[in-house]
């Protein structure tokens, strides 16, 4: 990942993974401008530390950030540097087996948890997308021969506040209605490795194909 302070420019509706850059938001003619900082492509507890023209500096409590910005007349609006910063806290919130995917499409599986790891909470799978993209996630094999309520897969809408719960051992094909959504493994999932396979891939909600 590049490193360096670099002036990014196309990045509306996208998704900057840069550790660092200059953010020009003064002349932007689009009604909306909206695009997603992940402040580092690892769940490595890092947080983001951003400064305005009037040096006031603001501080992400993850490592994603949203932020959109409505059409101002040319000439206004902000201009931003952004760093990311070693969070010195403990990530109380994230779990060793938590996975996080950034590509237009590929594979997802079960992560498990080592025998060390606290059961309090489960393992998790986020996906992060362009603010223009949607999210399909259609299930290649789910291997769950037991029947215990504990074992089951939830998929979370983030920007809708919407969940979706599946049991048993049946395909399915989900997409989202924003740009992230999180996976969350439950039961024999985070004990046995390949129980559950999928692909996942953008959407452009204009054509309603994988991109």
């Amino acid at each position: 990942m590049n490193q360096s302070s670099t002036l990014v420019s196309g990045f509306c509706w996208q998704l900057l993974l840069q550790d660092s850059g200059t953010i020009d938001l003064r002349n932007i003619i689009q009604a909306r401008c909206i695009f997603i900082k992940i402040i580092s492509s690892t769940l490595n507890c890092r947080q983001s530390k951003y400064r305005r023209m009037t040096s006031k500096t603001l501080k992400s409590r993850s490592n994603v950030l949203l932020v959109r910005q409505s059409r101002l007349t040319p000439g206004n609006g902000v201009l931003l540097f952004y760093q990311s910063i070693k969070n010195k806290k403990t990530c109380i919130f994230l779990q060793e087996c938590d996975v996080q995917l950034f590509s237009p499409s590929g594979l997802i599986e079960n992560p498990i948890k080592s025998a060390a790891t606290s059961n309090t909470q489960s393992c998790r799978v986020f996906i992060d997308a362009p603010p223009a993209f949607r999210i399909q996630i259609r299930a290649l094999s789910v291997l769950n021969n037991t029947d215990a309520k504990s074992t089951y897969i939830l998929i979370r809408d983030v920007d809708a506040l919407k969940m979706t719960i599946f049991r048993g051992t049946r395909l399915f094909l989900w997409s989202s209605s924003g740009s992230r959504a999180e996976v969350e493994f439950h039961g024999k999932y985070q004990q046995i490795k390949g129980m559950f396979r999928a692909e996942y891939s953008y959407i452009n909600p204009s054509e309603k194909q994988p991109v």
